[in-house]
């Protein structure tokens, strides 16, 4: 790579910072920095192979300053009590470096401090989250899925109330001899559940019964039923894929957020006005997002369940995520985000920049593919929205019933030992 320096921009060589990121220098490299694939070193990092090209192009004069990455992760740049920035954005805001061999998304708290290149690729933020194991607990709740627990709770309450007001009001009709007598008054407390599941005939001859008859009709044995069928059809078919399904799980805390606190994501969520980020702004206000230590073990708690990991397309642990069964990425209703060459405020460096990376836009203007594995469907498998209900997402109700039947039988073997006796 040529050191010689023929345009007219400013004095001295431009200052290069290249640190490990994997995606866009690859520290695995046995002669990183590499800027062109090897048979040791198939993927050198997209942004080597950027700035490479701008070099090159321009005949630029530059030297590089090179950091392994010691840590476990990354730090891009948080902004400090002071009002400056750590890690690699603080480096370029404070004149250590000219730039950084990283591309980096704007954000609100970003663009303060710092000047940006023209874009020279997009990312769209991903969400990765893996459906959790099946467990005979997990069945039996399959068929619950569609109402929480306190609307669960209002049903049952709803029906001793039925039963006790049909209670109350066939007895006295039986008193005032408008019903004849039977042998035992408190049937009228099954009637309730005969009407709802097998359309019994237990017609009512006070106003209030009549009424009484139609509110359940109504509403207990017609909407309720109804939603439910709609609502669990809609449960067990439609799978999480939008950022409002993230939110929604972070904000009934079945799931907590895993994201790198100093890229763009987590700074705009405490502090854009955008739609979605307002959302998950209100979700994490008490369940609030969790830092990550590093890829690999953000990785893992998505394997353990309950946790949704925040990353981008761009990322290496996008990567990582794509290649494993069962991990699901989606990044539906996200919103996209240029990708930059970031500079310090005022650099001169920056015009210099956008001419040569105008000049190859071309070859920066290319999507990368990652590999999506084929999995069989075992234990943590979920129906799609194409899929056909299969008996693991109705087995709850399957187990319901038998609980329900061996209950009777346990009741008939009691009866007929108490009738013996």
């Amino acid at each position: 790579m040529s050191s010689n320096h023929t345009n007219a921009g400013p004095p001295g060589k431009l200052r290069i910072l290249v640190v490990d990121s994997g995606i866009d220098a690859n520290g695995a490299c046995p002669n990183y920095p590499q800027f062109g694939p090897s048979p040791d070193c198939p993927y050198p990092g997209w942004c080597l192979e950027i700035i490479d090209v701008i070099l090159r192009s321009g005949n630029i004069s530059h030297e590089f300053v090179v950091d392994r990455n010691e840590t476990q992760q990354l730090d891009w740049g948080r902004l400090q009590a002071n009002g400056s920035f750590s890690g690699v954005l603080g480096r370029v805001e404070s004149g250590e470096v000219d730039m950084a061999c990283l591309l980096i998304q704007k954000s609100v708290m970003r663009m303060e401090h710092f000047d940006y290149s023209v874009p020279i690729s997009e990312v769209r933020p991903t969400f990765i989250i893996r459906e959790a194991p099946l467990t005979f607990w997990s069945l039996i709740l399959n068929c619950l899925r569609p109402y929480d627990t306190t609307v669960w709770i209002g049903i049952v309450v709803a029906l001793i109330v039925q039963m006790f007001v049909w209670t109350l009001i066939g007895r006295t009709e039986m008193r005032v001899g408008m019903r004849p007598q039977r042998l035992h008054g408190e049937y009228f407390a099954w009637d309730v559940f005969e009407e709802m599941f097998n359309g019994g005939d237990h017609p009512f001859y006070f106003l209030s019964g009549k009424l009484a008859r139609l509110v359940f009709a109504v509403f207990q044995k017609g909407l309720l039923p109804a939603m439910y069928t709609a609502l669990l059809l809609t449960a067990l078919l439609t799978p999480v894929d939008s950022q409002a399904d993230a939110a929604r799980l972070i904000k009934s805390g079945e799931y907590k957020l895993i994201s790198d606190k100093s890229k763009w994501f987590a700074q705009d969520v405490q502090l854009s006005s955008e739609k979605i980020f307002v959302e998950l702004r209100e979700a994490t206000k008490n369940n609030p997002i969790i830092d990550t230590i590093s890829d690999a073990h953000s990785l893992a708690l998505v394997d353990q369940g309950g946790y949704i990991f925040q990353t981008s397309n761009d990322e290496s642990a996008f990567n990582d995520a794509s290649v494993k069964c069962y991990t699901f990425i989606f990044s539906k209703d996200m919103p996209s985000r240029s990708a930059h060459l970031v500079f310090q405020k005022g650099s001169p460096w920056r015009n210099i920049i956008n001419a040569e990376i105008m000049k190859n836009y071309i070859f920066f203007d290319q999507d990368r593919k990652f590999r999506v594995p084929k999995c069989e469907r075992l234990q943590f498998a979920a129906p799609g929205s194409s899929d056909p209900l299969d008996f693991w997402s109705v087995s709850g109700i399957f187990v319901l019933a038998s609980c329900g039947l061996i209950i009777s039988a346990v009741s008939f073997i009691a009866e007929i030992i108490c009738s013996i006796i």
